[in-house]
């Protein structure tokens, strides 16, 4: 089976992608972002005894922030500028809750604000890769890469610019001038797990075994990440090293018994090695750890139709299509099957 189509399923079960893991979720109300924050009553109090403090309300409309408050959040960093207009982070706080509230123009403002705060403080790496990352977001890249030149322009040795050098280039699809941005990177900040990652997963699509090391350094940064171990067990799976593939699955699985990507996994391998039992069991194990995993229904109907029992493999496939009627595979299964919708 091909793991560049689990992967590309598995992104449309789960938009907006690597980013970046921005957005939050719908705001809440005031009543309901002020009830049991003491932080906030604290800061609140303070605040009436210092009105005019913008360092208060800076923090309170963090706290509101991080409650999805957007526009308590917005009325504070707002507040906060206006009482003291050289803080970056005031601005940052403020384009992050537009961002974040996601209304029509939301994210028109976010930029505003922040390319207000480059031109205050073109010194701040921080606000330049901050907007990189907000360009990012929206994927305009040459305004990201823009940003980011500024920032090598003064400081050659930004491991941070070359970072978000790699992302954006990686999002643009150029993957040449990812590696030489990321090998950059680590090179002048071997810590950076993140990057060590991107390397790993690059090469692994490549089949490259310098993947491995990469996978390793990240490792040994957080030996406690199993998506790095995934990874890696991937790599493993993908160049048909099936012994070494089990050895560490079964190793995520024993510290991560929930980890239901790892019985995933294990489940392709042994549907490759025609092993549908032991795939059957890989898949519904899955299912059992997270009822949601849409394409372990389908791949467990793939098992049940190659054992000739047709009336599970039906049911999975609806199954599947019902959680995820946009999902190609268990429709063009049950068309197959002459089942209609």
């Amino acid at each position: 089976m091909n793991r560049i189509l689990i992967s590309k399923v598995l992104a449309l079960l789960c938009v907006a992608a690597w980013l970046v893991a921005a957005c939050k979720d719908t705001p809440t109300t005031s009543a309901t972002a002020t009830s049991g924050s003491p932080e906030i009553d604290r800061l609140s109090k303070l605040l009436a005894d210092s009105p005019k403090n913008d360092s208060l309300y800076y923090l309170r409309g963090y706290n509101y922030w991080e409650l999805d408050a957007y526009d308590e959040a917005i009325a504070d960093a707002t507040k906060a500028i206006s009482l003291d207009s050289m803080k970056p982070a005031y601005y940052h706080l403020l384009a992050d809750a537009h961002l974040d509230y996601a209304r029509p123009n939301d994210s028109k403002r976010a930029l505003s604000i922040l390319e207000k705060a480059c031109a205050l403080f073109p010194e701040d790496q921080h606000t330049y890769l901050k907007t990189s990352e907000f360009y990012l977001i929206v994927r305009q890249h040459g305004a990201a890469l823009k940003k980011l030149e500024h920032i090598i322009t003064r400081d050659p040795l930004s491991a941070e610019a070359y970072y978000m050098t790699g992302r954006v280039t990686l999002d643009m699809g150029d993957t040449i001038r990812t590696i030489q941005a990321l090998k950059k990177s680590v090179q002048l900040n071997a810590n950076n797990k993140d990057a060590w990652v991107f390397l790993g997963r690059i090469y692994s699509k490549q089949r490259n075994d310098l993947a491995i090391q990469f996978f390793d350094n990240a490792l040994r940064l957080d030996s406690t990440d199993v998506k790095v171990q995934e990874f890696k067990a991937a790599h493993y799976k993908r160049k048909g090293d099936f012994k070494k593939a089990f050895a560490l699955y079964g190793k995520i699985i024993t510290e991560h018994p929930d980890y239901s990507n790892a019985y995933f996994d294990v489940g392709l391998i042994h549907l490759e090695l025609d092993s549908l039992d032991k795939a059957y069991n890989d898949f519904d194990q899955a299912i059992k750890t997270d009822p949601l995993f849409v394409i372990a229904y389908y791949y467990r109907g793939v098992c049940s139709e190659s054992k000739g029992d047709k009336k599970a493999a039906i049911k999975d496939y609806q199954q599947a299509n019902k959680m995820s009627p946009n999902l190609p595979e268990p429709k063009e299964a049950l068309e197959r099957l002459n089942i209609v919708q």
